[in-house]
């Protein structure tokens, strides 16, 4: 059976957007990287790609959202993938199908994250939007898990729980990614995350 790649299924009209917004995420990274962050401009970036200031703004509100890796809609992505979860799976394994299967996404683009990280090296500061909009992600998930589990994510500690240590598996396997310069897998090094995190909480551990 020959390998399924992210974003085969997706339409040629989706598949455009995406090509321009990686375009856009890479000549943002790839400018700031040998000019730094106040050198460059929207011109700069657009006109790198081939398209207006207008396109630019259509996905990206700043210059420095272009150099994260941030999605507007992914929240609603990761949400619907994680309702799709089979009823009565526990929330740390639908996190972990959820997270490993963007993996696979993020491993495709792993020369912009190589670009993203030498970046963020120069201008920590950029990243603060990155906390954000990862915070934004969590508490969409909780309280899918919330409902999936009957508890109240204002009340009980489980969904947001769940996805404190889903991201903390997930920062800790893109920082570990990048320190063995890119040469394993995401997803593998995520799996050993989990793995890893499911070891920490097991009972009598």
């Amino acid at each position: 059976m020959p390998a399924h790649h992210p974003g085969a299924d997706l339409g040629l009209r989706e598949r455009k957007k995406r090509a321009t917004r990686a375009a856009l995420q890479r000549a943002a990274l790839e400018l700031v990287a040998t000019r730094g962050l106040e050198g460059v401009t929207i011109e700069d970036i657009t006109g790198r790609v081939g398209v207006s200031p207008r396109t630019f703004f259509n996905y990206f509100a700043t210059k420095e959202e272009s150099l994260i890796d941030a999605d507007p809609g992914r929240v609603q992505r990761f949400s619907a993938a994680l309702r799709a979860r089979p009823a009565g799976e526990a929330p740390l394994a639908s996190m972990r199908a959820v997270l490993l299967h963007d993996a696979e996404r993020i491993d495709a683009e792993r020369d912009l994250w190589r670009l993203r990280f030498d970046v963020g090296a120069k201008h920590p500061e950029v990243f603060h939007a990155a906390t954000s909009a990862s915070a934004a992600v969590d508490a969409a998930l909780a309280a899918v898990i919330a409902d999936r589990t009957g508890t109240e994510v204002h009340r009980d500690p489980l969904p947001r729980l769940t996805t404190g240590i889903s991201s903390a598996a997930r920062r800790t396997a893109l920082h570990l990614w990048a320190q063995g310069k890119f040469t394993r897998t995401y997803p593998e090094v995520l799996s050993e995350c989990f793995d890893d995190l499911s070891t920490l909480i097991a009972p009598g551990s």
